[in-house]
């Protein structure tokens, strides 16, 4: 799909208005509904913030960092803060949306989520978990809307992160990982993707990633590979050239520029990894996508 190119790619900011960096509703979208609007059909942004859904019933696609996930009845999904995205036009949900600033997201649920190096998928939920969804949801929801005392914003947050932490635990349980998020490798491979995340601009070479985080370059690659089945190095030039991606596709920026804003002064070497990495150069992959 042929989108309008632009400087930057949007950022949507959790409102000022919301002073507790939280917003819970239950919404019905259908695929020319008007609210379609207030989630951005079409639309290709970033949030600054978590997105949670708990879709009862729904239909459509929603892209993720260029990868097409299937909506379904009865699922579970989240965005996390800096993917791109956006929901194809036909699009049909019925369900419940939490949208919350990270910095209030429990800590041990915030790194399960941020420790996830692929793409998210939804998770279909059995029948009980259902229920604790759908019971949590209209707590959470009910406690909104009432009138405010001393400790009802302690009771928001507290709702909110149960919600969440139901959520983490279907992706826990459906990846059948919960006694290798307690193992060491896991806690480093953890380390090492917090760190990318917040360097990869600044920071390209594998050994200086080791160097940040007090380990042997070959301890740290044993540990992410034992996770993740890829090298350091791979993921530096994964989460490189993701970004590359979306500024490819989603603004009019050129090579030079787009090289330059990921670290890059030679726009050539630039180019090289790119290739390397997604098999075709930087303006054939921006032609592709925009035939």
């Amino acid at each position: 799909m042929k989108q309008n190119q632009q400087q930057i790619i949007p950022v949507r900011r959790m409102d000022a208005q919301t002073p507790l960096g939280i917003e819970f509703s239950h919404r019905e979208i259908e695929e020319h509904d008007e609210m379609a609007g207030e989630v951005h059909v079409n639309i290709i942004h970033r949030d600054d913030y978590y997105m949670f859904l708990f879709l009862e019933m729904a239909e459509g696609m929603l892209t993720i960092d260029f990868e097409e996930i299937k909506l379904t009845e009865n699922t579970v999904l989240y965005v996390r803060p800096g993917q791109v995205h956006y929901a194809v036009s036909k699009l049909k949900t019925k369900g419940w949306y939490l949208s919350i600033d990270s910095v209030l997201v429990e800590k041990n649920y915030k790194n399960m989520f941020e420790e996830q190096f692929f793409t998210q998928r939804p998770i279909t939920l059995d029948a009980s978990v259902s229920v604790r969804m759908s019971e949590t949801a209209n707590l959470l929801y009910t406690s909104m809307q009432a009138d405010a005392t001393l400790f009802s914003n302690g009771i928001i947050l507290g709702l909110a992160n149960i919600f969440i932490g139901i959520i983490a635990e279907q992706y826990i349980n459906h990846k059948g990982i919960l006694l290798q998020h307690k193992s060491r490798s896991a806690q480093i491979a953890h380390q090492f993707k917090e760190v990318l995340s917040e360097n990869y601009k600044a920071i390209k070479r594998p050994i200086e990633y080791a160097k940040i985080l007090n380990y042997s370059l070959s301890h740290l690659n044993e540990s992410v590979k034992g996770i993740t089945g890829f090298s350091v190095s791979y993921w530096v030039h994964q989460q490189i050239v993701l970004e590359a991606k979306r500024l490819l596709y989603f603004t009019d920026m050129d090579v030079k520029e787009v090289a330059f804003s990921l670290g890059y002064e030679d726009h050539t070497y630039f180019s090289r990894l790119f290739s390397k990495v997604v098999g075709v150069p930087p303006s054939k992959f921006r032609r592709k996508f925009h035939e």
